[in-house]
């Protein structure tokens, strides 16, 4: 019985691998961005995504207190930038679940804290909590951000479970991935990293993708 339930765990693995990761002639579209959202970034200035359109992005949530798994996605987006900062057409944009903390002061703490220059290529965005929760969700499509009951709560600040997706956009706003560096599976987690940098390389090298 035991060997029954290890083979049939192993099929059902090498299955989900199998559809997430086997090589495809062309990146699947998954979601169009449609509308524009309008925020404030750690440096105080007021920008706008549809400034971002042609290049490629990488977009995720962001709570820089976050007990869970925040820094495997902020690691993960920091390789991208030291592979990628030095093209003009990357951008990443990390958007908080928790504006009334992660504000102006705490965004532009933290970036400074994790090494960031001001001419990275990285926007911290924060403002208005419904802005930011619509536009992630109805416009990138990762899941809503959801309250935490207080008996559930890691410590007081853990507030909110949020997607810790990260998504990929090409230069026409479309998503073309999402990628879960931080899967509860390590071996799929690093699948997930080793595709991300390879379909972020694909859309930066062939526009036509």
């Amino acid at each position: 019985m035991v060997c029954i339930v290890a083979i049939a765990g192993s099929i059902s693995l090498k299955s989900y691998l199998h559809r997430h990761f086997h090589p495809e002639k062309s990146l699947p579209i998954l979601a169009h961005i449609t509308n524009d959202l309008e925020a404030v970034e750690r440096s105080g200035t007021i920008v706008n995504t549809s400034t971002l359109r042609g290049k490629v992005c990488v977009i995720a949530y962001i709570y820089t207190v976050c007990p869970h798994g925040c820094a495997a996605v902020i690691g993960e987006m920091l390789k991208l930038k030291s592979e990628f900062r030095s093209r003009n057409d990357f951008h990443l944009v990390s958007i908080t679940v928790v504006p009334e903390r992660d504000d102006i002061a705490f965004l532009r703490s933290y970036a400074d804290g994790i090494g960031l220059k001001p001419d990275d290529p990285w926007w911290f965005l924060t403002g208005v909590r419904e802005k930011l929760s619509r536009f992630i969700t109805d416009e990138i499509k990762l899941e809503p951000s959801v309250p935490i009951p207080e008996s559930k709560r890691l410590n007081p600040l853990d507030l909110y479970e949020h997607d810790l997706r990260i998504a990929l956009v090409d230069r026409g706003g479309n998503v073309r991935g999402y990628y879960a560096v931080f899967h509860p599976q390590t071996e799929i987690a690093e699948l997930f990293r080793k595709k991300l940098h390879k379909d972020t390389r694909r859309l930066l090298d062939d526009p036509a993708l």
